[in-house]
């Protein structure tokens, strides 16, 4: 795959990236012993894009802050037919052409990697009402407030941990396979932050 790097200029806003079948599927259970066993999860049957589509691959052009090679989590829309480049490095990849701001994470082994301009975020909840042990309700989100998990260096405004005041709808989760485990990650855009949250 290397002799691919950067060998394809994309035009305008775009990210040349090679799709694996079956990669997102894979998943890593680490047994009582230590050793590790690979399980494939068919996701086919879901209604959900979200669950069912392609959401990884690897860059073959630099992007930003990550370079040819890097693994990237994708919008689950963002691989099609349509983008399709007639090019196979084997018959289980694909490459495709896919627009900049469907590419939402790079990831190193378990880590995520965020891209310049966006960041990992997680919801707020608020505290569970109950009695005597039992609980009466359902945790409550709260709206227009995310936890920021990590963030590039580039964003200066705001340290993991903090609390970011941002548009409504800003908490858009997928579910993504992140070092043979499947993780619901939310990508938060810096623009889309309105404030930052003071107790």
């Amino acid at each position: 795959m290397e002799h691919l790097y950067n060998t394809i200029k994309p035009v305008g806003k775009r990210v040349i990236v090679a799709v694996r079948s079956g990669d997102k599927d894979s998943h890593k259970i680490v047994k009582d012993d230590g050793t590790e066993v690979e399980l494939f999860v068919d996701t086919s049957y879901s209604w959900d894009g979200k669950i069912s589509n392609q959401t990884q691959g690897r860059l073959l052009t630099d992007y930003k802050n990550l370079k040819a090679g890097t693994y990237v989590l994708l919008h689950h829309n963002a691989v099609t037919d349509e983008n399709k480049l007639d090019i196979e490095p084997d018959i289980h990849t694909s490459v495709h052409s896919v627009e900049e701001m469907f590419v939402y994470f790079g990831v190193d082994g378990d880590d995520v990697l965020c891209i310049d301009g966006y960041m990992l975020a997680e919801r707020i909840y608020d505290e569970q009402v109950s009695t005597g042990g039992i609980i009466l309700s359902e945790p409550q989100k709260r709206e227009s407030l995310l936890k920021i998990m990590a963030k590039p260096e580039s964003i200066t405004d705001f340290e993991v941990g903090e609390i970011a005041v941002v548009y409504k709808y800003s908490d858009y989760e997928m579910t993504h396979n992140v070092g043979g485990k499947q993780r619901k990650l939310i990508r938060l855009k810096y623009s889309d932050c309105l404030g930052k949250w003071e107790d």
